[in-house]
């Protein structure tokens, strides 16, 4: 039995990949840089991101923050997969304006 992939705008088959059991991560996200407390584990390749606020984020090891004028936005209740390279193993969020909840859920 063949298995038919999700498709791109441009027509390629897409790979999905599963949520990791125990991997999401819900933080308090406020005016000052929040990094994850706990490491990814080592098998997640890909975090799906999604804030109840304006946020922004950056992705990198146990020193890593998110800066409120460089980092990435993330629009509240928009889903971005974000895939992570050697040592990657965090994220930090810092609030564009008012508090937020973010979750950080890994996928394998």
């Amino acid at each position: 039995m063949s298995l038919l992939l999700p498709v791109d705008d441009n027509g390629h088959p897409m790979q999905v990949l599963g949520f990791a059991s125990g991997g999401t991560q819900k933080l308090t996200v406020s005016t000052s840089s929040t990094r994850t407390p706990v490491p990814l584990p080592d098998h997640i390749q890909v975090v799906t991101l999604i804030a109840t606020g304006p946020c922004r984020f950056a992705v990198g090891n146990e020193t890593v923050g998110a800066d409120q004028n460089a980092s990435a936005l993330l629009y509240p209740g928009i889903y971005v997969d974000v895939p992570l390279r050697r040592g990657e193993r965090h994220v930090a969020f810092i609030a564009e304006a008012e508090d937020c909840v973010a979750y950080v859920i890994g996928r394998n």
